[in-house]
């Protein structure tokens, strides 16, 4: 499959390019209370209210440096990944994590739908954000509903 290859932290990681809708620089972030601590916050992506995950926050469960959004599509709306380098697009070849990788569970294992290999490294293929909590999007709902009535 084709997908974007990026860095999450000391992580290599893809999104199928099915998925993808676009990568930009870093957007204006406003946090969200009441939220994972992998949500950033929310921003704005092309005129839609997002929650901004930090992937390496969610792979890892510590902040890295944020170079990079990448919009993907998700059960509800978009959502902005903020990641490290994006490294582009591959050609890659990845197998669901059985056997050996057992070690996925939880959300990782409704995150990460393959490994594979970028180089000598692994690449971890992962699902679309379509697990982003209920209350991540109700925190958005709101705080959109708040800008909107401040606004008024």
């Amino acid at each position: 499959m084709d997908a974007l290859v990026f860095r999450a932290g000391s992580l290599f990681c893809a999104f199928p390019l099915t998925e993808v809708i676009e990568t930009m620089r870093p957007l204006a972030t406003r946090p969200l209370a009441g939220t994972p601590h992998y949500v950033r916050g929310l921003t704005i992506l092309r005129g839609e209210p997002a929650p901004v995950i930090d992937m390496t926050r969610l792979l890892t469960g510590v902040t890295g440096e944020i170079e990079r959004y990448i919009a993907v599509r998700a059960g509800r709306g978009p959502v902005a990944c903020a990641t490290g380098p994006v490294l582009g697009v591959q050609a890659v070849h990845a197998t669901p994590p059985e056997g050996p990788s057992t070690m996925f569970t939880g959300a990782s294992r409704s995150l990460v739908a393959a490994v594979g290999r970028f180089g000598t490294e692994p690449l971890l293929v992962l699902r679309s954000i379509r697990t982003v909590p209920e209350e991540v999007w109700q925190a958005a709902a709101e705080e959109t509903g708040a800008t909107a009535g401040a606004a008024a």
